[in-house]
């Protein structure tokens, strides 16, 4: 028993990471440095308020919308 939690432990720390949550990680990562190379570039813009920024929520919201959709076996063009 113990020794099966030991090699599943071992496993969960190999590099390069893998699994859902590593996927999860990466994405909220890349998403974290877009933005703030986008605001660095276009300022005050990208801030809440701004229209770049509310395009970007509405880019993320659909994106979301169409991957529920897509789970539920319709195409993903009606949730976006």
């Amino acid at each position: 028993m113990l020794c099966c939690r030991l090699q599943r432990f071992h496993y969960g720390c190999m590099c390069p990471v893998h699994g859902q949550l590593a996927r999860f990680t990466v994405l909220v990562l890349m998403a974290g440095l877009l933005y703030g190379a986008l605001w660095s570039v276009v300022g005050e813009t990208a801030l809440p308020g701004g229209n770049l920024f509310a395009i970007s929520v509405l880019f993320v919201c659909c994106s979301i919308a169409g991957f529920l959709v897509g789970k539920i076996r319709l195409p993903p063009l009606l949730g976006k």
